[in-house]
């Protein structure tokens, strides 16, 4: 495993050097967190962003708030609502509020029209307006990111490479090979605590409504009982920039 951190180390030196401006993008599951930690370590003043929304649970929250204290993150929070939840107001960090009148109107119609919530009947749509068009806003000014995908997470994910280049946007994905127990075993060996929910069984963390327990694969949780079962939100698949 220690050669799998040095080649992410050097993947992230490399985004540095080569990328005036970069940021990791943390959505404070157990990839995320391994891979903050690594490229703090290549440079402690790296900038962190991460995408929550108004169906994240709520210990998403609070763990978010406690790392970013404890690790003296400075994490930009972007978010569709309209409102800061109250356990994001704290000084060090910068939640940035976008604007939610696309997302209630189509979610209102769903609604209306079938009695059940957007992310039941198009979770696709849900995720774009929640997720993608946030990440948009996030990447706007940056030329490249930092991620913590993982060949092994799920079916969709067993062909990405290392290092991605889509529209005017570079990926870097330095945890890339890095097999669930190795992120576990980089967790318990540096004392990272990890989410709470992954002591109830879950191996995948996303919104509260669209996660689960089970599933042969990490995401096989995600959105489970629909066509989107195990699949992307679309942050890693359309074009951002």
């Amino acid at each position: 495993m220690e050669d799998k951190i040095e080649h992410a180390k050097k993947l992230i030196e490399y985004a540095n050097s080569t990328y005036p401006r970069v940021a990791v993008a943390c959505s404070f599951g157990k990839d995320s967190m391994v891979t903050v930690h690594i490229a703090r370590e290549v440079n402690p003043q790296i900038s962190v962003f991460s995408i929550m929304t108004q169906y994240k649970p709520i210990e998403t929250l609070e763990y978010l708030a406690f790392i970013n204290e404890r690790w003296n993150l400075n994490t930009t929070v972007y978010m569709v609502a309209d409102h800061v939840p109250e356990i994001l107001q704290d000084n060090s960090l910068e939640v940035r509020l976008l604007p939610t009148e696309e997302f209630y109107k189509e979610a209102s119609q769903i609604e209306t029209q079938t009695g059940k919530k957007i992310y039941e009947i198009d979770p696709d749509k849900c995720c774009r307006l929640l997720k993608v068009e946030p990440t948009k806003v996030a990447v706007s000014n940056l030329d490249a990111w930092i991620c913590g995908l993982r060949n092994t997470e799920g079916r969709t994910r067993a062909d990405y490479r290392e290092i991605e280049s889509n529209g005017g946007l570079v990926k870097i994905n330095p945890i890339l090979t890095f097999t669930e127990a190795e992120i576990w075993r980089y967790m318990a060996t540096r004392n990272i605590e990890p989410h709470v929910w992954y002591g109830k069984g879950y191996r995948s963390l996303g919104c509260s409504p669209c996660s689960r327990v089970g599933g042969i694969f990490e995401r096989d949780g995600r959105w489970k009982g629909t066509s989107k079962c195990g699949g992307e939100c679309g942050i890693h698949t359309q074009t951002l920039k």
